[in-house]
């Protein structure tokens, strides 16, 4: 669904910011004047503007603080810090680039400013890992040492600890769930910062950041809900398999692995069999991997390909394709033991929750959100609160949190 660039990949972009008005971190006055602004495909344009408009909310911010008026101050942080990262989500493909690495840290630092105003209690969490550190936060309907059950949100290929907050967090808190999200390495600061790449083996860092979390207070021990979206829907599921005191997990959506893609892939640049691309692409083959690089031609695909080579650690697009094919649950799958939720929008490029579903052995659901009820594209597009509704009655029903239904007479 068209909402006003004909560019999908800056439509997608300024759909992800009007979901953030859930979070009160985004004004539809403000968005959609930035995003007037902007001049159509245009990725140093897309910098320009929305920084302005994170310069112009960051400003209101201050101002607010300085007043004494807090709820102001809170939400005029929270939409700079979403403004932040609009700003800089084209410009991933460079980590070097001084325009993300300023963006990004100010993304970071409003999103922080804004945590002592937040009606609940907020802990930045710094995990040891591969001798760095990962960034996360733990949120708590209330500072009380009270254990509750827990939402771990694994980050997305293209997330933040800080957007985490503004994608989910915001659902978990008022339902009584505490919230936790952390970057793992190929995600914000442990890539932009630190320049730890993306691992297939994500329960390696999953496995620090779960022992930090269990160590806090107000943490139920055997009430750990692993909540993986849009990447994280391979990320939660492959984390799952490998620490038998997750509870439940929900995929939105759920991914199985890279290679069952391959064929469309293949098919799309004219391979006739899908064997032969991947023959020729695992043993490096020189004229593919040179067709591979003009992939890169367009700012559209510097953008789509460029950030995830950068996030992979891999110097070319053919580097790319075979680091991606080693993220596979091909092994783990039937490992996953909690009862799994997994969900997908109608059309969803990453969906493969079918897949998924057949190699699972736990109890399990498979749930599909349709164009039709608004709800289809990437994580439910515009659909968030749809999905969030579902998800979470989900998960009371698997805690025994929900109320028995009504007799029906």
């Amino acid at each position: 669904m068209r909402i006003l660039f004909d560019d999908a990949d800056m439509d997608a972009q300024l759909s992800r910011t009007l979901i953030a008005v859930s979070a009160e971190a985004a004004d539809l006055g403000e968005v959609f004047a930035t995003a007037a602004r902007v001049t159509e495909g245009d990725y140093d344009s897309w910098f320009t503007e929305w920084s302005a408009t994170a310069e112009v909310a960051q400003s209101l911010a201050e101002d607010a603080v300085r007043g004494g008026h807090d709820v102001t101050a809170r939400k005029a942080f929270l939409r700079a810090s979403e403004y932040w990262r609009q700003a800089f989500f084209f410009l991933r493909h460079d980590l070097d680039d001084a325009r993300l690495q300023r963006a990004w840290r100010r993304h970071r630092e409003t999103f922080r400013a804004a945590l002592p105003l937040l009606d609940c209690h907020a802990v930045i969490a710094e995990i040891p890992y591969d001798g760095v550190t990962m960034t996360g936060y733990l949120f708590r309907p209330a500072d009380a040492d009270t254990p509750r059950p827990t939402i771990l949100a694994p980050c997305g290929m293209d997330s933040t600890a800080e957007a985490g907050y503004v994608a989910t967090g915001y659902m978990a808190l008022p339902r009584g769930y505490n919230f936790f999200v952390f970057e793992g390495p190929g995600q914000g600061g442990t890539l932009f910062e630190h320049r730890r790449t993306f691992r297939p083996d994500f329960e390696v860092p999953f496995g620090e950041a779960f022992t930090w979390l269990l160590d806090q207070d107000g943490v139920h021990p055997h009430a750990v809900i692993v909540m993986g979206r849009s990447f994280g829907g391979y990320l939660g599921p492959r984390a799952a398999a490998c620490e038998s005191r997750v509870a439940a997990l929900v995929a939105d959506p759920g991914q199985y692995d890279f290679a069952s893609r391959i064929g469309t892939f293949a098919s799309s640049l004219g391979f006739a069999a899908e064997e032969d691309f991947l023959s020729r692409l695992l043993a490096a083959d020189e004229d593919l991997d040179a067709r591979l690089q003009n992939l890169l031609s367009g700012s559209r695909n510097v953008e789509w390909y460029g950030s995830r080579m950068a996030a992979m650690g891999a110097k070319t697009v053919g580097d790319f394709l075979r680091k991606q094919l080693q993220f596979s649950l091909r092994d783990v799958a039937a490992d996953i033991r909690c009862p799994t939720l997994l969900t997908e929008g109608e059309g969803d490029f990453a969906a493969q929750g079918e897949l998924l579903f057949e190699h699972l052995t736990c109890e399990r659901r498979l749930t599909t959100f349709s164009a039709a009820e608004g709800a289809g594209g990437h994580c439910e597009g515009l659909g968030s609160t749809l999905f969030e509704g579902y998800a979470f009655d989900w998960i009371d029903r698997i805690l025994g949190r929900a109320a028995a239904p009504a007799p029906v007479n």
